[in-house]
C-alpha cells in the first residue's frame, strides 16, 4: 500500500515520465494520499486562478483514499521533529506531517523529495531522476 506525496501527484498531473512509470507499477495496489497533500495539490491552482487545473486535481483526489492528520499522527510528527532536531537535521514541517500520516498507516511514501529518507520508520520510494530532481 502506498501513500502518494504531493510531488508525485503534481508530477503525475504534469505527465512526467518517471511519475507515470512508478504509477504503472503501483496502480493495482491500494493508493492513498494525505489530507495535507490534498490541500497542497488544490491550493496552488486555486490561489492563482487556474480553475481547469484545480478541477483536474479534484478529480484525481476523488479517486484516492485521503487520510486525515489524527491525534496519533500528531504524536508521531512530534517524535519525527524531535529526532531530526537531535541529529541536526530539519525538514519542512508540512513534510513532517505527511510522513507522520504515512507512518501511522504503515504506508510506503512515493515522493521525489529525498529528505524523507532522513525520517526513521518511514519507507520512502524516491522516483527522482535528473529531470525531476528538486
Amino acid at each position: 500500500m502506498f501513500c502518494l506525496e504531493t510531488t508525485f501527484l503534481i508530477d503525475l498531473l504534469k505527465g512526467k515520465k518517471d511519475a507515470i512509470d512508478v504509477y504503472i507499477k503501483i496502480r493495482d495496489s491500494k493508493l492513498y494520499t494525505t489530507s495535507i497533500s490534498a490541500w497542497e495539490l488544490l491550493r496552488g491552482p486555486k490561489l492563482v486562478g487556474k480553475e481547469e487545473e484545480f478541477k483536474v486535481a479534484v478529480e484525481m483526489l476523488e479517486n484516492l483514499e485521503i487520510l486525515p492528520f489524527s491525534f496519533k499522527s500528531a504524536q508521531i510528527a512530534v517524535e519525527i521533529e524531535d529526532s531530526l532536531r537531535k541529529k541536526g537535521m530539519e525538514i519542512n514541517l508540512i513534510d513532517v506531517l505527511i510522513a507522520a500520516i504515512a507512518i501511522e498507516h504503515n504506508l510506503k511514501l512515493v515522493t521525489r523529495d529525498e529528505h524523507f529518507s532522513r525520517i526513521d520508520g518511514l519507507e520512502a520510494i524516491n522516483y527522482s531522476s535528473e529531470q525531476n530532481s528538486g
